[in-house]
């Protein structure tokens, strides 16, 4: 058996044109359901029902308020790194330098939406 090290030996290096290429988003046609849970999170931000500087406008308060300490918690914690999160997917979105499109922006919304449902699937707790 090959290790890594063996057949790493063989390679070469890419030229420098090639590796920026590499690194670069590929355009790709993200899944309707991807599309539409965007399109509803920038409607959201551009009519400012949510910011991603103040997490706590993700929230349905109403819920939100009814919940336990140990959900609070869970929710505190979950809507930090969802901020983190969205605050990347809008950058990469409105960036002129990414694609709308593509198979690295519809990873990043795919972990947002299973963040979460991950709380959603016992209290329906956030805006969109």
């Amino acid at each position: 058996m090959t290790d890594y090290v063996s057949t790493m030996q063989g390679q070469n290096d890419l030229p420098e044109e090639q590796q920026k290429k590499v690194g670069k988003a590929q355009a790709a046609k993200m899944g309707d359901e991807h599309e539409v849970f965007m399109k509803t999170i920038l409607r959201m931000l551009d009519e400012k029902a949510i910011d991603v500087t103040k997490p706590e406008t993700f929230l349905k308060m109403e819920v939100y308020n009814r919940l336990d300490d140990a959900w609070k918690g869970k929710v505190d914690l979950a809507i930090v790194n969802i901020a983190d999160l969205l605050s990347h997917i809008v950058e990469f979105r409105l960036s002129k330098q990414t694609p709308d499109e593509s198979p690295e922006l519809q990873s990043m919304i795919e972990h947002l939406w299973q963040m979460k449902q991950r709380i959603e699937e016992t209290h329906d707790v956030f805006k969109f």
